[in-house]
């Protein structure tokens, strides 16, 4: 008896719930409990569909397929990485009402375990604007992505990206460069 009631107990620990509906004044707090809850149990959402000033659809990150990409059979192309999505059916919805928000359950059902690991969900991998502008600046002094890394983590020690994160935005800020630096040639 003391097996089965263990058991239940560890069922209970691994499900999901949604945020707890409610009322916000604007859009940016909603998604906010959205996001914040979802960390406290183990998962992460994104916006999947919406309208400014109408609504917000808001799924889990796991949600979705993998589109096949390459015009090969499906034999020939196989995943190396694991399969982090599972068309996780998990919704909720946000509508604009009287100028409030109201966020409420459209499935709250999730296909998959809660994570283990937060850095596993990319967006939590993010940089902060601010993180980007002293990536900026410490690039531009020459510095490399671990010690980039570094710097980062000692203002903010809850910081889970990782070095392959540092190089993805010294990437983008080098084709934004070069971006600018053809249309400045074009202009000339």
């Amino acid at each position: 008896m003391m097996e089965a009631q263990d058991h239940s107990e560890h069922i209970q620990e691994k499900k999901m719930l949604p945020p707890p509906v409610g009322v916000f004044q604007t859009r940016e707090d909603l998604l906010k409990h959205a996001r914040d809850f979802a960390l406290t149990q183990g998962y992460m959402v994104s916006i999947k569909d919406s309208s400014r000033d109408r609504y917000v659809t808001i799924a889990c990150d796991r949600g979705g397929v993998y589109r096949k990409r390459l015009k090969t059979s499906e034999n020939r192309r196989q995943r190396k990485a694991p399969l982090r999505l599972t068309n996780c059916p998990f919704e909720i919805v946000g509508k604009k009402d009287d100028d409030v928000w109201t966020l409420t359950i459209k499935c709250g059902e999730h296909n998959h375990e809660p994570s283990k690991d937060i850095s596993e969900h990319p967006s939590c991998r993010r940089f902060t604007e601010e993180e980007v502008l002293i990536i900026r600046e410490m690039t531009a002094v020459g510095k490399r992505p671990r010690q980039i890394l570094k710097a980062l983590r000692q203002r903010n020690p809850s910081l889970v990206s990782a070095s392959r994160n540092v190089y993805n935005v010294k990437a983008k800020i080098r084709r934004e460069m070069l971006s600018v630096a053809n249309q400045l040639r074009l202009i000339t």
